[in-house]
């Protein structure tokens, strides 16, 4: 189906990635390589101002719907046919629609009997929210724009179209005490208790989402008041490595070329794959000189009591015998730089003033 919009996993991937820590590094040679402990990073950046930053950031909160949406996912499998109300966020609908631009069905934008899940995601936004509140047989107008870029169909893109959805029909699971009870978890074996669970952990997630958002925006509008000299060669070949290997590995695993999940994952038409990850790498080492010169100025440091400490976390997370055996499989220099960039990334979001 053309008009599904696509996920974008670009910052998710360049968290994980970049760092390159867990890439078999400790079984290969990385005496050449560069990392911002091996020089001032001062001397590569003139820093904007970063103490309380004015940032954007909407405050964590959960929604009814999101309650909804969560629950009737767990259990979609006990999902059957449902009559006598309207269509809410979660539910598993059946409809045709056809999409109109300017009074005329555009390619792509006309299909029957497809299964939507409202609140999914899978099509424009503003399609699923419209299919809310419509009762089976129901025909209705739906007014949207198309995003823009959409690379799906660039002729499209920003386009103001017109989608006639018919809703054929809604299921949905009856959520139960004896499903909450099935769910085997503590001191939860009712609907009510089971929503007020799902809520807490929900707002759990947003508060952290709402955390990492900060330190997003924080250090973006300090980078862009800052002002960056060529960052070392041998830093950016290295971050130019890690980037290639992993978005390989992740190509190879959904069944595509690099070019293919490239854009995908970072939404680009980039024609010289080679040249577009030496750009992400270099923007990625004026970012994290950028955090290691913050972390200069402000005496923040990594001790190796702390790293021995995250060794072993991490050693009996993955299943490690020992903190050493898994010291042996990371590159140790690509941790605590990693672990030096997230402290400063935190001391910019905790101090960071929330418009």
């Amino acid at each position: 189906m053309h008009i599904k919009i696509k996920r974008n996993v670009a910052v998710a991937l360049a968290i994980a990635v970049l760092a390159g820590i867990l890439s078999g590094c400790g079984n290969k040679d990385t005496s050449g390589l560069i990392y911002t402990t091996d020089f001032k990073a001062e001397d590569f950046v003139d820093l904007g101002a970063y103490m309380g930053v004015e940032i954007a950031v909407a405050a964590p909160g959960v929604s009814d719907d999101a309650v909804k949406m969560y629950i009737k996912n767990t259990f979609s499998d006990y999902a059957e046919p449902v009559s006598g109300r309207r269509a809410e966020m979660g539910d598993i609908t059946n409809i045709d629609y056809e999409g109109k631009l300017e009074g005329v069905a555009f390619a792509g934008g006309t299909a029957k009997g497809t299964e939507l899940i409202i609140g999914s995601g899978s099509f424009i936004p503003g399609f699923e929210e419209g299919v809310v509140g419509m009762e089976i047989g129901q025909t209705k107008d739906i007014n949207l724009a198309f995003p823009d870029p959409y690379k799906n169909n660039p002729d499209l893109s920003g386009r103001d179209v017109v989608f006639t959805v018919t809703l054929n029909g809604i299921s949905a699971p009856d959520v139960t005490d004896e499903l909450v009870k099935g769910l085997g978890l503590t001191d939860c074996d009712t609907v009510e208790k089971y929503e007020k669970y799902v809520y807490d952990n929900l707002l759990v997630q947003a508060q952290a989402d709402f955390e990492q958002q900060k330190m997003d925006e924080a250090v973006a509008a300090v980078e862009e008041s800052s002002r960056f000299k060529e960052p070392p060669e041998g830093m950016v070949n290295r971050l130019k490595e890690n980037l290639t290997n992993t978005l390989t590995s992740y190509a190879q695993m959904y069944g595509m070329e690099p070019e293919q999940y490239i854009s995908y994952a970072y939404d680009s038409e980039a024609e010289d794959y080679g040249e577009f990850l030496a750009e992400q790498a270099k923007l990625t080492a004026r970012r994290y000189i950028m955090l290691a010169a913050i972390a200069d100025k402000e005496g923040i440091s990594v001790t190796e009591e702390e790293l021995e400490a995250e060794f072993a976390k991490m050693a009996e997370r993955y299943g490690y015998e020992s903190a050493d055996a898994y010291k042996a499989e990371i590159n140790v220099d690509a941790y605590r730089e990693f672990q030096l960039i997230q402290k400063a990334r935190e001391f910019l979001g905790e101090n960071a003033v929330v418009k």
